[in-house]
């Protein structure tokens, strides 16, 4: 939202002037003549500093997924009672509690008033509500179906937002053995092997290799831990770039789908995803074809949105759905039975919410047995550190112990 001194007429011809918010300047001149004002000027005013500071840094207060869902459920309820979208949206502003999603609703509010429609309005805000929230509510207005939309919205919000804390649950036992691992570490190179390196330095022998290894580790950290920060920065922002890229995207998609456990583990979240949303879109007398667009503007997996795409042109062509999931090799075949059977007997959208259920039931058992999954690894790691701490630390004792002897 900007602030825009303006110049107008009234109805009476009376010239008048001020200052009013909107998101851009023909949004400012919609709303003036809803106040029977002809513009004549609208002029954007000058950010002083405390209202740079304070956009630049709202970009970090970001909305958390649990206040998105209470939004999307409290909207959807309010509309399905027949009431109008901005007496809605005015009565869920004043349920909300975080400043900066009072202002993009009251943003949204403005914009909707200026002749926006909901889904443009939330295309300003599209890093808080995504591609897929956006996308929905695209269709949804299209079919007249907004408020039953959003119910769907908030389902597939609350089932991300289920899955989100599962994985953080799975996973809080292996970060706990990875830090404390990283901590243990970090202080034998740092306190205690510099203090058996001044020992042993006294003896004319040369150090053990893992000795020498952790004594190097911690030279480089102790004297070039600022360039390894400054070359540790520079990567990311590379990497960021590269990936901001069709061809960088294209690289890291493919890259994650081949992470073991959790490439397929997203794979099944994605497409469970896919196939709850096409059923619901179904359901609502959306046409095929334009579903699976929507479906594919909504998958934020590069490979596995082309994919779709590829099913939507065999569709477009004339085919069904069975034979383009079928040569896209991503789909389980007792997935592709299912379609099959669904497309035979008429009861595609049935079929497609049973698809969804069994890849929830599945990715569902992964997220459970991701620590014994992950134990392997785990152990390795750990044995491997271990022993090059153990070594580092006692085989030299051991030297130390012949000598004297000798």
């Amino acid at each position: 939202m900007s602030k825009f001194n303006y110049k107008a007429k009234d109805q009476y011809g009376v010239n008048v002037s001020g200052e009013i918010e909107a998101a851009s300047s023909e949004a400012a001149a919609s709303r003036l003549k809803e106040k029977k004002y002809t513009p004549i000027l609208i002029a954007k005013q000058q950010e002083l500093f405390s209202d740079f500071f304070e956009k630049y840094f709202s970009g970090f207060q970001k909305i958390k997924l649990e206040e998105l869902i209470v939004f999307v459920r409290q909207l959807s309820t309010i509309l399905a009672a027949g009431v109008p979208l901005l007496e809605s949206l005015d009565a869920v502003y004043e349920q909300v509690q975080s400043p900066n999603f009072k202002k993009i609703i009251l943003g949204m509010r403005h914009d909707i008033e200026g002749g926006a429609s909901f889904s443009d309005a939330l295309s300003i805000n599209k890093k808080v509500f995504g591609a897929i929230f956006i996308s929905m509510v695209k269709a949804g207005e299209r079919a007249g179906i907004l408020g039953e939309v959003l119910d769907r919205v908030a389902n597939l919000l609350e089932t991300d937002f289920d899955n989100r804390q599962k994985i953080k649950s799975a996973m809080r036992y292996p970060m706990m053995v990875i830090s404390a691992l990283i901590i243990a570490f970090a202080v034998v190179i740092t306190f205690v092997i510099p203090q058996f390196s001044k020992l042993y330095s006294s003896f004319k022998t040369e150090l053990p290799l893992p000795t020498r290894i952790l004594l190097g580790i911690n030279y480089i950290l102790v004297n070039y831990w600022l360039y390894i920060i400054m070359i540790l920065i520079a990567i990311i922002f590379l990497l960021k770039r590269v990936l901001e890229t069709e061809q960088g995207r294209i690289w890291g998609d493919r890259f994650i789908l081949a992470v073991p456990i959790f490439g397929p583990l997203i794979k099944k979240l994605i497409l469970a995803r896919f196939s709850r949303m096409l059923s619901s879109m179904l359901k609502s007398g959306i046409p095929i074809v334009e579903a699976l667009n929507i479906s594919r503007d909504t998958i934020e997996n590069v490979i596995l949105s082309n994919v779709v795409a590829s099913v939507k042109d065999e569709v477009v062509k004339g085919s069904g759905l069975t034979e383009p999931m079928k040569n896209a090799k991503v789909f389980p075949p007792l997935v592709i039975q299912m379609v099959a059977i669904g497309e035979k007997s008429g009861s595609l959208e049935a079929m497609l919410s049973k698809v969804a259920d069994y890849f929830d039931r599945d990715s569902d058992y992964t997220i459970r047995n991701l620590t014994p999954l992950i134990e392997p690894l785990l152990i390795l790691m750990l044995g491997g550190l271990v022993l090059l701490l153990a070594l580092g630390v006692f085989l030299p004792m051991w030297d130390m112990v012949k000598l004297v002897k000798s």
